[in-house]
């Protein structure tokens, strides 16, 4: 029996550290855009301040992922008709500026992330210099991607400080 709570342990500590290097490797492709800056359409973006990570703006992001599959619809409102601000509010996320990519059928998070930057409104909100914090989900076949600048920056540092710790 003890044996077997230790390899629970351990799997878990391992998904945790799973999850934790994909979202690295996610939020440094995104700050890489960036900070180097890039062509949305015919709009030239320069470059700006890179994000932060934020577990909320993931869990929101998962949650719509998960019911876009499960009420099979790809959409920025919900099934009744809440869009992000709502959805992330809804959370206990208090934002001054929210937004939402969303993807499909994309495999990898590389070919999703080419796919928005290839849409100018996608790309737009990628490179938006007013958000501070990101959060990105995959569920089943559907990407969403959340960006918030909190209401209250302290709560940004204390997230933060929470997220390298689980590191």
């Amino acid at each position: 029996m003890l044996s077997k709570s230790y390899l629970l342990l351990f799997l878990l500590l391992l998904s945790q550290f799973v999850f934790a290097q994909r979202d690295e490797m996610i939020l440094k492709k995104v700050n890489e855009v960036r900070q180097t800056g890039c062509k949305c359409g015919q709009l030239k973006m320069q470059a700006t301040q890179a994000l932060v990570w934020n577990d909320q703006l993931e869990y929101s992001a998962l949650l719509h992922a998960r019911d876009m599959k499960k009420y099979n619809f790809f959409g920025h409102h919900s099934k009744d008709g809440k869009d992000v601000g709502t959805r992330v509010e809804a959370i206990g996320y208090k934002w001054l500026v929210i937004g939402e990519n969303l993807g499909e059928g994309q495999k990898t998070f590389e070919e999703v992330l080419q796919d928005w930057i290839k849409s100018p409104s996608h790309c737009e909100m990628l490179m938006n210099p007013k958000v501070t914090e990101m959060g990105v989900a995959k569920f089943d076949r559907f990407w969403v991607q959340h960006f918030g600048k909190p209401a209250d920056s302290s709560q940004k540092v204390k997230r933060h400080v929470q997220r390298r710790q689980r590191n």
